[in-house]
């Protein structure tokens, strides 16, 4: 008999049931909103005030998303990945300029490797750095003027098949999907 005083009615596993698929609700609805907030979407760089927009890469073997953090007019060439856990296989940064001019980006403090793309004014890639060690302290300059550099994990172009001429799609570069 001790045993049974610690079984549940049917009807008790029911409302049990009900209250948790409630809960995981409400959790997930809490999510979902939290995440159309882009304020909340990486804190991380919250505190930098620095916008995320999702760019399209269209390459050979189709579009791939990457939702990337957009880092403007910086006047120095550290990679604000410095320090940091490395992003996600579909994030990066995007550093953008005002002006279109030679765009200068550094490895250096950088915890793992990264590929680095430079990116000309009507979206096209122009130049292609990929598997930058960890902790590079070389300086990658686009030896042409360039809209922008995006900075992703490495093997990200060899994943995506990414080649100079392939094109990124986003309202910065005024080509959109």
């Amino acid at each position: 008999m001790a045993n049974s005083a610690h079984r549940l009615s049917r009807r008790d596993c029911i409302g049990l049931i009900g209250f948790a698929v409630t809960g995981l609700g409400a959790a997930l609805t809490a999510r979902a909103d939290d995440q159309s907030d882009q304020s909340s979407v990486n804190p991380q760089f919250h505190r930098y005030g620095i916008d995320q927009t999702v760019v399209a890469i269209a390459t050979a073997t189709g579009h791939h998303d990457v939702l990337v953090d957009v880092i403007g007019d910086r006047g120095t060439p550290d990679s604000v990945l410095k320090g940091r856990h490395p992003v996600q296989p579909d994030e990066g940064i995007l550093y953008t300029v005002s002006v279109v001019r030679q765009i200068a980006l550094s490895n250096a403090g950088v915890p793992f490797p990264t590929d680095i793309l430079f990116i000309a004014q009507d979206g096209r890639i122009v130049e292609i750095h990929p598997a930058i060690m960890a902790d590079d302290s070389r300086v990658l300059t686009a030896m042409i003027p360039v809209k922008a550099a995006l900075q992703l994990l490495a093997g990200t172009v060899m994943r995506l098949d990414i080649v100079a001429g392939d094109v990124v799609l986003n309202k910065i570069f005024g080509r959109t999907v």
